[in-house]
């Protein structure tokens, strides 16, 4: 059967190595200069502001309201906070750029519960995010990272468990 697949294999390696979709990135450039090791630092967990990431497909980026669970009151007179309040205030969501996704040509479907599940730590996918002060893409995910991990932890290696 792995046969059959050899060819949508390759050309999704091609796909992922000949254009930028696997790259790494620099810092991306955020409207809130939001400090993951700060919060971290607090004793926040990834789960506290990325909720659904041990239950959905996706972790998604907490709304502002969830922000405001805190900031109604915590550090209103920092800068940054600021920012927070007056998008609470304006009644929209910060326009947070994403650091990771895949594309829709590179045909992934990624899921966050199941890897939750199995136990795998936030870092290994998203880097150490006790050291990082900005969101930046810490880790390079491409078919081989995908493929390695997929191994370490015996999860299945067929195409169709992550490519439609």
């Amino acid at each position: 059967m792995l046969g059959d697949w050899q060819p949508l294999r390759r050309a999704g390696w091609v796909l992922c190595v000949s254009t930028s979709l696997c790259a790494g990135s620099a810092a991306v450039s955020q409207p809130v200069a939001y400090s993951h090791k700060q919060h971290i630092a607090l004793g926040l967990r990834c789960l506290d502001c990325h909720s659904s990431a041990d239950t959905g497909a996706a972790a998604t980026i907490p709304s502002v309201e969830k922000c405001m669970l805190c900031h109604a009151k915590l550090a209103t007179g920092k800068p940054e906070v600021k920012k927070v309040i007056a998008y609470a205030g304006s009644r929209r969501e910060i326009p947070w750029q994403r650091v990771y996704g895949f594309p829709p040509e590179a045909l992934v479907r990624f899921q966050h519960a199941p890897h939750f599940r199995a136990g795998i730590d936030c870092a290994r996918c998203h880097g150490d995010m006790t050291r990082v002060a900005t969101a930046e893409r810490a880790v390079r995910h491409d078919m081989g990272t995908c493929l390695s991990c997929h191994r370490q932890y015996k999860a299945t290696e067929d195409c169709a468990a992550c490519h439609y």
